[in-house]
């Protein structure tokens, strides 16, 4: 749990969790919006790179202290 101290060990830790649960490159890059007419594959990839995103941020307000 993050509680305002040691951020750096939490970073590491966090950082860790997020290359277990494949979803380091969500955090460090932002979704791109979908583009005007979109294919089947590009809202597919979008789709998959949401969930991610819900996932990282799962984990973060999970791991923080209130």
């Amino acid at each position: 749990m993050f509680d305002g101290n040691n951020w750096d060990r939490w970073m590491k830790q966090m950082k860790a969790i997020f290359w277990f649960q494949e979803v380091f490159e969500v955090v460090n890059n932002v979704v791109e919006s979908l583009p005007t007419n979109p294919t089947e594959v590009q809202r597919i990839a979008h789709r998959e790179a949401e969930k991610k995103d819900c996932k990282a941020i799962f984990y973060i307000h999970q791991s923080m202290d209130k």
